[in-house]
């Protein structure tokens, strides 16, 4: 990159956000601390006003405004992907947004770019996972959310929980909101329970923004959080299918076991865990006999077979074979 278009990359760059770190700079651009100071000096002394230093980071100066940005076609092809998936996996206000930006990104295209745009635009699609399929994805709020996210807003929301069909009012400090499992959920400090909580958005079913502010510092990291649920270098997947008989005393211990989420099957609730054990979760479902079946993985089937034919082996003693006659 020429430095004419890294000076204006830079400003960009500075213009995009309130505060921008130098090491931010330095990494984006590939260049030294000294070329950095270069080039904010030259921007300084071309009349753009550019406050802060390199311990706090650069800005500009509220009130001034760079003239409209054109997009390049590679840039504007790269936001055509991130539309197409959005609308896959976004409620309905979001994907409303969206379309409306690319309208006014392909509004400053050149003809020959936007040519090019409907034409790739006709040529890539995205297809829906089945889960989206079959149960479609309901507006669930997210720009509402985001709003209290940043506002540091308490939540008044109506909840739909699964795995026992019913809806509860909670009030929720909002601390982030991911991406996992094909769903969006939003992680937050349940005042109901005194503890993170993670909500699948769709299954919100009515949500306010109260007046009530929060102080977010004062819970633990939402993404570290999440990470315990979904990853790990031990981590593991297990899927388990429960008549309906036994949910309903399972609603607090499956967070123990690592329950990211469920859905409601002709038989019963199958519940997806994570896991860095599979031994803990065998033990587990040893508590429920005939009401718990694992669907999946096959070494988690085989050691609840191996624990049941034990158990069995230990108590057969104190029983005794019906008599046939």
């Amino acid at each position: 990159m020429n430095r004419i278009d890294r000076l204006t990359a830079i400003l960009i760059h500075l213009q995009g956000k309130s505060r921008v770190p130098i090491d931010e700079l330095e990494d984006r651009f590939g260049v030294g601390r000294r070329t950095i100071f270069r080039d904010i000096k030259a921007l300084m002394q071309s009349g753009v006003p550019i406050g802060g230093d390199a311990g706090e980071g650069y800005f500009i100066v509220q009130g001034y405004r760079l003239p409209p940005v054109m997009f390049s076609r590679e840039e504007a092809a790269s936001l055509l992907l991130a539309a197409k998936l959005i609308n896959q996996n976004a409620d309905a206000e979001t994907n409303r947004l969206v379309s409306e930006a690319m309208l006014k990104i392909r509004s400053v295209l050149k003809y020959s770019d936007r040519d090019f745009l409907e034409t790739l635009e006709n040529k890539v699609e995205i297809l829906a996972s089945p889960m989206n399929r079959t149960e479609g994805f309901p507006d669930s709020n997210i720009n509402q959310i985001q709003t209290a996210l940043v506002a540091r807003k308490v939540l008044d929301i109506t909840y739909y929980s699964n795995y026992n069909d019913s809806t509860t009012n909670r009030k929720v400090e909002p601390l982030g909101l991911v991406y996992y499992s094909s769903r969006w959920h939003m992680i937050g400090f349940c005042q109901m329970r005194q503890d993170l909580r993670d909500f699948r958005t769709d299954r919100i079913q009515k949500l306010n923004i109260s007046n009530e502010e929060f102080d977010p510092d004062s819970h633990p990291d939402f993404l570290k959080f999440t990470r315990g649920m979904t990853e790990g270098s031990d981590a593991k997947e297990a899927t388990i299918l429960f008549s309906k008989d036994v949910v309903r005393y399972i609603s607090e211990q499956r967070f123990h076991y690592g329950f990211i989420e469920e859905k409601v099957t002709e038989e019963g609730i199958e519940m997806k865990f994570i896991t860095p054990r599979y031994e803990f979760v065998a033990q587990w479902i040893m508590m429920f006999s005939t009401h718990a079946t694992v669907v999946s993985p096959p070494e988690l089937q085989g050691m609840v077979a191996q624990k049941a034919s034990q158990t069995f082996e230990h108590h057969k003693k104190y029983f005794e074979p019906a008599k046939i006659e």
